[in-house]
């Protein structure tokens, strides 16, 4: 059984989709929002007090660990990695960050102190370290593009190597279901690096809008942001992001994508297409 946290997520839905796909069994695990596909099972977890945690993982062999953002991210995925452990689960796949090695920013310590909680537990896992999302730019930069005509981060001239998301699930699930990768962590990247302001030209050739961007200042930002945060210390985190992508270290290149599923990631261009309309004015 593989049981999938975080599956009504950005990443977890499309790792729960494609396991369906594939006939695996799947356990759907979600703590508000009743997941949309359809699961050989779900089963809903309050991993802040770990309230179900136990009956969710009854009978699993493989775990995709996904949280997203909590006040106690670290004590609420290590106590799905010690459950893991106590059920014999066969393999763990954890979703991290690009950079957590480096520790360099807040939400790389925190994703890097449970990295080490797996790697030390004794369950053969694999780390995915993703870049930003290619999502990101419908599910929040979204209301702003399409309202404003304009994207506004603290990113100065810094360039990314956004990944589309579906393709962090295709490498998940195949890490799912072997052993292949194991022990390893793998920086999960799209194809090539750009800078905000060519993605936002990508995104306004494609929509046939004026579109652009707009450096702001991480004070600005911080302001911006800490309505939507979990507390102002993530606000914080985000800005500590932008800062070590300000200093090149996102604009990478990994052969991680090719090498686990056979397929080139996808490229920003054919993402900004098949989202066009998702740009548009209300």
């Amino acid at each position: 059984m593989n049981v999938i946290f975080g599956s009504t997520g950005v990443v977890g839905r499309w790792v729960l989709r494609e396991l369906i796909a594939a006939g695996a069994q799947t356990r759907a695990i979600y703590h508000s929002r009743t997941p949309s596909a359809q699961a050989t099972e779900s089963a809903r977890v309050d991993l802040r007090s770990g309230e179900g945690l136990d009956e969710a993982m009854r009978g699993a062999t493989a775990v995709f660990l996904a949280t997203g953002d909590m006040v106690d991210q670290v004590a609420a995925e290590l106590r799905v990695v010690e459950r893991a452990v106590a059920v014999g689960v066969t393999r763990i796949v954890k979703l991290s960050v690009l950079g957590a090695d480096s520790e360099a920013f807040y939400l790389a310590q925190l994703h890097r102190e449970i990295e080490r909680a797996i790697a030390g537990s004794g369950l053969s896992f694999t780390l995915l370290r993703p870049a930003g999302f290619m999502q990101n730019f419908v599910s929040y930069y979204g209301p702003a593009i399409r309202s404003e005509g304009v994207l506004r981060l603290p990113c100065a001239d810094a360039k990314e190597s956004l990944i589309d998301v579906r393709d962090i699930a295709r490498v998940a699930a195949v890490c799912l279901g072997c052993d292949d990768f194991a022990g390893r962590a793998l920086d999960l990247c799209g194809p090539r690096a750009l800078g905000y302001d060519e993605m936002m030209a990508i995104i306004s050739r494609t929509c046939g809008r004026e579109l652009r961007y707009e450096p702001v200042s991480d004070a600005a930002f911080r302001q911006a942001m800490l309505p939507y945060t979990v507390t102002p210390r993530h606000a914080d985190g985000l800005i500590e992001m932008f800062r070590f992508h300000r200093a090149g270290k996102a604009a990478t290149h990994s052969p991680a994508v090719r090498e686990v599923t056979g397929r080139e990631p996808n490229p920003f261009e054919s993402f900004a297409r098949e989202h066009a309309s998702s740009w548009m004015p209300d």
